[in-house]
């Protein structure tokens, strides 16, 4: 009966498609009207219009987000033991159909913001490194930097292998971006608007 609360429980387990239509947005810039996060949120405009329910987690505005803890709790549990704000975070990638994930380059490396979200993904495989959901979720990655683009290019592919290689995701696509330095900048450059456009309507 789909009255008994019971019963309806029951549907929801048996359709797992039911919790896979949501993307998840990684954003690791500190900043205000950053440009990696605007990019990305062009791409989550080409996802929504594929029907999927967009979450945005922008790491530097959460009251507690810690860093990994290397406790290995999550091998066995199958769970981050940290109770923060990046824990819902990490169940909401573990239940979506895939993320987008954007950071600006600082000194060749992703921001601090970024690498903790990143490292706590950790929780995502077990002791064998073997993910702990269904291989095939999908994933864009956004990378903007001032004047070096090789290592901008270089640090995006870096960020997409570790989802393809560590945890099965499929790469729908880069958008990498130089001379992004002021905020707001890319909101005017047509040609990356498109091609970010493009990448989300392959959710």
């Amino acid at each position: 009966m789909l009255g008994n609360p019971n019963r309806q429980r029951y549907i929801y387990q048996q359709l797992p498609f039911v919790t896979m239509a949501k993307i998840v947005m990684v954003i690791g810039s500190p900043r205000k009207n950053s440009n990696s996060e605007i990019i990305a949120d062009k791409i989550a405009e080409g996802a929504k219009a594929n029907g999927y329910e967009i979450v945005k987690y922008k790491i530097n505005d959460l009251a507690k987000a810690r860093g990994c803890q290397g406790c290995g709790a999550c091998k066995k549990a199958g769970v981050c033991a940290q109770n923060d704000d990046i824990k819902p975070m990490l169940e909401d990638i573990k239940a979506s159909a895939g993320v987008i994930l954007a950071t600006p380059e600082y000194f060749g490396q992703p921001t601090a913001q970024f690498r903790i979200a990143q490292d706590r993904m950790f929780s995502f495989v077990d002791g064998t490194f073997t993910p702990f959901f269904p291989a095939g979720k999908k994933c864009a990655v956004v990378v903007t930097c001032g004047t070096g683009f090789d290592g901008a290019k270089a640090m995006a592919d870096q960020i997409e292998g570790v989802m393809a290689g560590f945890f099965k995701f499929q790469p729908l696509g880069k958008v990498v971006v130089k001379d992004a330095m002021a905020p707001g900048c890319v909101a005017e450059n047509k040609g990356v608007m498109d091609e970010a456009l493009a990448i989300g309507k392959k959710f």
